[in-house]
């Protein structure tokens, strides 16, 4: 039996301290037991909050965070002292150990109590190790407690440090209350006089904070599951915000124009496409196709015609064109052939950020952005069908309207 004790308490031990190296120190590693069991306390969370009242629902979801990280150290700290305590009590027997304290005597309690004692670095003087062997595993926890709570604290500061830079992020973007709703209109300063020296310093300061805050979240994944039960404050907020900044300045104006020229725009698409392919492969979501683009002679007959077409994404660009054009005080573009190309690049790109947007939001259960029938939310699709059209209902839809329209 005290074998038994002992293989098990190495396998618990050796499991504990493994998760810690690869959370805590192995770069792009979310370790597989505690990262694991604040997700699957993130889901249950999520399920109470949801049948809360509106009012205490953003003060419950604000303790998000505060119980990912009291779950983590419970794992971390509750695995070493078990894996310990099983070891000393596979050796609780004969005089291995002596105890002096009142109705104190060998067994599992026993065990548990000198491991946290040990752990902790205070130790105790009512159980004493007899054996070299015991005294050196003794002395051997004590400093494993060390360096486990310097690890510890080492992991608290990375994860707020995360949350700092989102702060930092959802700050670039905060214009007011309809932000969520108006994206593009948050532009605005950066384009009414046409001076773009305080567009690219803005730019450059949301590189920087969006790299810092994504090479984070690569090492302290928990720090994902935050919550501030503010609209403004939050990854699917940012992920809204920049996934429109990005589309608008790179294809909503016309080709030339200098903002759309500006070099952090690429560096940043990059920097957004691959956070998407990550979040992808951690959330999963559907990979559906973006919608074929409509043809060149449909889209020039139904720009030339109608100010309103039926097809979603076609209507989303020309609204996106119209807007950027009097933001920025600019014609909009009069060739239909570049218009279109604009259009076809913007779409894909503009797909795969709703996508990853409405994900996201749906995993953290971020109101704002999940479709419902507030006006607010009116230009996100009320269901998946409605965004992924097909190519075949997608021309179908606009050869029709400039059908109608031309005769």
């Amino acid at each position: 039996m005290s074998a038994l004790w002992a293989a098990l308490g190495v396998g618990v031990l050796g499991v504990g301290l493994l998760d810690v190296f690869l959370t805590a120190l192995n770069y792009d590693e979310a370790g597989f037991l505690a990262t694991r069991l604040c997700r699957l306390q993130w889901c249950v969370f999520r399920g109470l909050t949801r049948r809360m009242p509106q009012g205490w629902r953003p003060v419950a979801l604000r303790q998000v965070m505060g119980l990912s990280l009291v779950l983590n150290m419970t794992v971390w700290l509750g695995a070493v002292i078990v894996g310990f305590g099983l070891i000393y009590l596979s050796q609780m027997h004969g005089a291995n150990f002596d105890y002096a304290g009142r109705d104190l005597r060998d067994g599992p309690f026993a065990a548990m109590y000198y491991s946290a004692a040990q752990l902790s670095t205070v130790g105790t003087g009512q159980i004493s190790p007899q054996t070299d062997g015991l005294r050196a595993l003794s002395i051997a926890e004590t400093m494993a407690g060390l360096g486990l709570v310097t690890l510890i604290l080492s992991f608290l500061f990375g994860v707020y440090q995360v949350v700092r830079d989102l702060r930092t992020l959802s700050s670039s973007f905060a214009a007011g209350d309809e932000a969520v709703a108006d994206p593009i209109a948050s532009l605005a300063p950066y384009l009414a006089h046409g001076e773009l020296d305080c567009l690219d310093n803005h730019l450059r300061a949301i590189a920087v904070s969006f790299w810092s805050y994504a090479d984070g979240l690569r090492q302290h994944h928990v720090a994902y599951y935050f919550q501030s039960g503010r609209d403004q404050f939050a990854l699917p907020y940012v992920l809204h915000m920049l996934g429109h900044w990005l589309a608008a300045l790179r294809w909503g104006l016309p080709s030339g124009h200098p903002a759309s020229g500006q070099p952090l725009l690429t560096q940043l698409s990059a920097q957004f496409e691959g956070f998407a392919d990550r979040l992808h492969g951690q959330l999963g979501w559907s990979t559906d196709p973006a919608p074929h683009a409509v043809p060149l002679e449909c889209f020039s007959e139904i720009r030339r015609t109608t100010e309103h077409p039926t097809n979603l994404w076609l209507g989303r660009f020309f609204r996106l064109e119209r807007e950027m054009a009097r933001m920025a005080g600019v014609a909009v573009a009069a060739d239909p052939r570049e218009a279109h190309e604009r259009y076809v690049q913007w779409l894909a790109f503009a797909y795969r950020a709703e996508q990853m947007t409405t994900a996201v939001s749906r995993d953290l259960d971020y109101r704002p952005l999940l479709p419902t029938d507030h006006p607010r939310h009116a230009h996100w699709p009320r269901h998946e069908g409605e965004a992924g059209q097909t190519s075949a209902e997608t021309d179908k839809r606009a050869c029709s309207v400039s059908g109608q329209m031309a005769g």
